[in-house]
């Protein structure tokens, strides 16, 4: 008798968007898959209510064929509290912080806002100061108290006193934050209960939410996640309801702004992490599906681009990313977002002494959308541009389930050349002008941020590969390489639902820091050993919650700085397999360790300085578990020729071969030409050649002898 198949296991990705809701299902049974094995599926976005499009989509993506039996878990994307702090819908919060130190909102970094402006005024604090309430209690660097209260916190009549004045204040949350409460984690907690114990709302600890020195940002964090606990507690409920009604029993993640995912009831207890984890998902999708390259990722979707860096496979972070005005000091993939995507506005800046045409950074949104939509809206966008310059064809957008009005593209753009009318900087007579400048700026505009981006690193673009998705990224790669000088692009399969996949396969990964500030020297090496090894028991013990049966790594580094430098480098310490055993086991090698900081420094500051003490001022610890491999694809699908139009992307109109991918035809492709995918249109310009692999993925290549005149 034969033995039946084991039946597939799937993980499900989400990412809301502004415009669109993509979902993702790959193989969840922790075998070896292809790009091409995913099942993707768009929806509308529901900004009313977020949840309602994963619901729609869920069960419209269930509907191809996926068993709900079979879904091992949903991982889910969300800039749910990224948009309620930069619009404001926030919940209403109190600080409660130490004597003397009420100001510290209001003084922040002591920066002026603008250095050549005498009459800047700094930016309102994130809560009001009288919202802002001081106890006598405080503690030193090394955790001890200072005062006459003791190591026991606030008496029971200051906080009888304190409750008074918080009921009063009505506040919906309350955030904790005592100087030097990041040394002293369990009294600045134990604060936070009893507040929460005697006011019935949301009290949150800032050591608890990360304990780092720094008062200014530690505190603007801890009420950044106070703030916005409410909304997503909310959301995640509804969502867990909706999960229900579709009769999905399975693992609920949420991705982070690390680049990894955690299980919901750690979003739920830290909502903070999750504010940028929409733009990481690409990055981290980039990063397990090509270990080891160096990459420059492009996501451009409806309203904005956002542009990642990989070095050596892995996500560049920072530590010093804003939302908005607010800084965010945990490690987050460093994303740049330039407001150029398929639908950012193009108009006419009439502000100067002559008309000048802009491309972003406003957006028409999903509704009405740009023009070629037909759905009421009269301002053109990028993806109009697209449509009048031949590389989007109407009829086969989104594989022709989405069709477009040329005619109202056209229309819109036409207007736009009235206001900008002869007087404009940029040549642009007509529809066609309008079209081509916007595509010059939109690149141009992009290169410059990329540039930027790079050269904080001490790297230049050329050495670097595009990985491009999003709606718009094929469609816009390969002229911005041009702009840049890079010679190589990757449109990965699925491109348009890429930030999707990057939520289901991201790795469970958990950050944590402890601040040291110490000599990197041979009598400090058992202290710094000590230390480190702590911080990995704590990402083990949580990553036993997260009901993860993958074996993974943790890497151990510290931030470090020559004396008197303001600014730090990280450096790896070491890194270890979660089987590694105790973290006792642990040995630093502190040779190692000062060769890999002035090779850094040497990289990032062109010098090094043999002489000089090298100092740590954090340790940091990540465990970061992958859950299943993608295979890069090799060998190739053939492209099918459906025939051949006009495309304009430099001012000059070229006939360009149109193609699909298919089992028989041709192995390459040369530019001029266009690649109609389900998702995506990938332009390829004169100069450039297109192949693909078995996975699906895209491989544009620059032929350095062609001057893109073809």
């Amino acid at each position: 008798m034969a033995v039946p198949a084991p039946r597939r296991r799937w993980r499900i990705g989400i990412d809301v968007g502004g415009t669109f809701t993509d979902l993702v299902a790959v193989p969840g049974d922790g075998t070896s898959w292809s790009l091409a094995d995913a099942i993707t599926h768009k929806v509308p976005s529901t900004p009313h209510d977020p949840s309602e499009g994963v619901e729609t989509g869920l069960a419209q993506l269930l509907a191809r064929g996926i068993d709900v039996e079979d879904v091992a878990a949903v991982a889910h994307g969300t800039t749910i509290g990224l948009n309620a702090i930069l619009q404001g819908r926030v919940a209403r919060a109190a600080l409660v912080t130490s004597a003397g130190h009420r100001d510290v909102l209001q003084i922040a970094r002591a920066r002026m806002p603008r250095s050549f402006d005498l009459h800047a005024t700094p930016g309102r604090p994130i809560v009001p100061r009288e919202h802002v309430l001081e106890v006598a209690h405080r503690f030193a660097a090394d955790g001890a108290a200072v005062g006459a209260l003791g190591a026991d916190g606030v008496d029971d009549a200051e906080l009888a006193r304190l409750v008074e004045r918080l009921t009063a204040l009505a506040p919906e949350v309350v955030a904790v934050s005592l100087v030097g409460g990041y040394a002293a984690r369990e009294a600045e907690q134990h604060l936070a209960d009893r507040l929460a114990a005697a006011l019935d709302v949301p009290v949150t600890s800032a050591a608890a939410v990360w304990p780092e020195a720094g008062e200014y940002e530690r505190t603007t964090l801890a009420l950044l996640d106070a703030q916005i606990t409410p909304l997503m507690t909310g959301y995640f409920t509804a969502l867990r309801e909706r999960l229900a009604r579709l009769r999905v029993d399975a693992r609920v993640y949420i991705t982070t702004s690390n680049g990894g995912s955690v299980s919901i009831e750690s979003a739920m207890r830290r909502p903070v992490q999750t504010v940028l984890s929409g733009p990481a998902g690409g990055v981290s999708a980039a990063a397990t599906a090509w270990p080891g390259t160096d990459m420059v990722t492009v996501d451009m979707g409806g309203t904005s681009s956002d542009i990642g860096v990989l070095r050596g496979g892995r996500p560049v972070l920072t530590t010093t990313a804003t939302v908005g005005p607010h800084p965010l000091m945990t490690p987050v993939v460093e994303v740049s977002a330039i407001g150029a995507g398929g639908g950012s506005v193009i108009g006419a800046d009439t502000s100067g002494a002559r008309p000048v045409l802009r491309v972003g950074p406003a957006s028409v949104g999903a509704v009405p959308g740009p023009a070629a939509y037909g759905a009421g809206g009269t301002q053109p966008a990028l993806t109009d541009a697209y449509v009048h310059a031949g590389v989007i064809d109407p009829a086969t957008f989104l594989g022709g389930t989405f069709p477009l009005r040329a005619e109202l593209a056209t229309g819109a753009l036409a207007r736009v050349a009235e206001d900008l009318a002869e007087d404009s900087a940029e040549d642009t007579t007509g529809a066609d002008g309008v079209a081509d400048a916007a595509l010059r700026v939109a690149s141009a505009g992009m290169a410059a941020r990329l540039r930027t981006v790079l050269a904080a690193h001490g790297e230049v673009p050329e050495r670097y590969t595009f990985v491009a998705f999003g709606g718009a990224g094929g469609t816009h790669a390969a002229l911005l390489a041009d702009e840049v000088g890079v010679r190589r692009v990757l449109v990965p399969a699925a491109a348009g639902t890429f930030c999707a996949l990057g939520a289901a396969i991201a790795p469970v990964r958990r950050d944590v820091a402890r601040t040291v500030r110490t000599a990197v020297v041979p009598e400090n090496l058992d202290a710094l050993t000590t230390a480190s090894a702590g911080l990995e028991r704590e990402v083990l013990d949580w990553l036993r919650t997260q009901d993860v049966g993958a074996t993974g790594t943790v890497t151990l580094s510290a931030d470090l700085r020559y004396a008197g430098q303001p600014t730090t480098l990280e450096v790896v310490l070491a890194e270890r397999s979660t089987e590694a055993g105790p973290a006792e086991t642990l040995r630093l090698d502190l040779g190692a360790v000062l060769r890999r900081f002035a090779e850094q420094h040497e990289r990032v500051h062109g010098f090094t300085d043999a002489t000089a003490v090298v100092r740590a001022e954090t340790l940091r610890a990540s465990v970061s578990v992958r859950l299943g491999e993608v295979r890069s694809g090799h060998g190739g699908a053939a492209f099918v020729k459906t025939g051949a139009r006009d495309v304009r992307y430099d001012g000059t109109p070229r006939p360009a071969s149109v193609h699909t991918l298919g089992a028989d035809g041709e192995a390459s492709v040369t530019g001029p030409a266009v690649i109609e995918k389900a998702d995506t249109t990938v332009l390829v310009p004169a100069g450039w050649t297109a192949t693909s692999d078995d996975g699906g993925n895209l491989h544009l290549v620059r032929d350095v002898t062609d001057n893109g005149e073809g």
